[in-house]
């Protein structure tokens, strides 16, 4: 019998333990439920100052935009790529407020932004690209594309390269093509100097004659993790 009863007594401390588990574990979930989720976006575009105009980017391996929200110790940073036209949004943010670095740019370091977020947020980011593609051209003749294009660099490193990049849709870039023609420029560039890029479909096993692609000119700076600076990109058929 004394077995019996402590069996007994062992089961109920089991069950009462048991018990208070679940209950911890739903108290615990109705608070996670409680937490609220990202309540507030930033958007905006990157400026040229002295033309007003968007600067191009790059929408793989291109530049971005780092956040670090306030009010932490060793906050992990958030990162915000661009489009190709300049433009930047994310609605995946909460209300606070944040440091805000550009990082990976084709255009002069700015100072840190310092802005709070919340609702919807709007970010102009006035800059000085490294590099301005003037007067671009770009002309079929036959299946020969052809571009030409002179540059307007505002620093005084050398300009490491120039090219043509072809590609299926307006994302068109350095690391997002069919193929490409290049030329190694490796000094400072003279503005009156015009350059002539050529792409022969005949010879590209990714272009067919019928079908329309894009072509887009950029240059690349000589700058610690530059990237390419380009035109729009221009829509053509075979």
């Amino acid at each position: 019998m004394k077995n019996k009863k402590l069996k007994m007594t062992i089961m109920k401390k089991y069950t009462y333990l048991l018990l208070l588990m679940v209950f911890a574990g739903l108290s615990t979930a109705c608070e996670l439920d409680e937490l609220q989720g990202p309540d507030a976006e930033l958007y905006g575009s990157i400026i040229d100052e002295a033309t007003g105009e968007l600067v191009q980017q790059d929408i793989i391996r291109g530049g971005e935009l780092e956040l670090r929200e306030h009010g932490w110790e060793n906050v992990s940073p958030q990162f915000m790529n661009y489009k190709v036209d300049g433009t930047f949004r994310d609605s995946k943010l909460f209300s606070a407020d944040y440091n805000i670095y550009p990082i990976k740019t084709n255009f002069h370091p700015i100072d840190t932004i310092v802005t709070n977020i919340s609702g919807s947020k709007e970010l102009e980011l006035l800059v000085t690209p490294y590099i301005r593609i003037i007067n671009p051209s770009i002309s079929k003749s036959g299946n020969i594309i052809t571009a030409t294009f002179s540059l307007d660099q505002t620093g005084v490193n050398q300009v490491k390269k120039v090219g043509l990049y072809a590609g299926a849709d307006g994302n068109v870039g350095e690391p997002m093509r069919l193929t490409k023609a290049e030329q190694e420029i490796n000094a400072v560039s003279d503005p009156s100097t015009v350059y002539t890029l050529s792409i022969n479909a005949d010879n590209e096993i990714d272009l067919k004659t019928g079908k329309s692609y894009f072509f887009r000119i950029g240059a690349l700076y000589d700058a610690p993790n530059a990237r390419f600076n380009y035109a729009p990109a221009e829509n053509i058929q075979l």
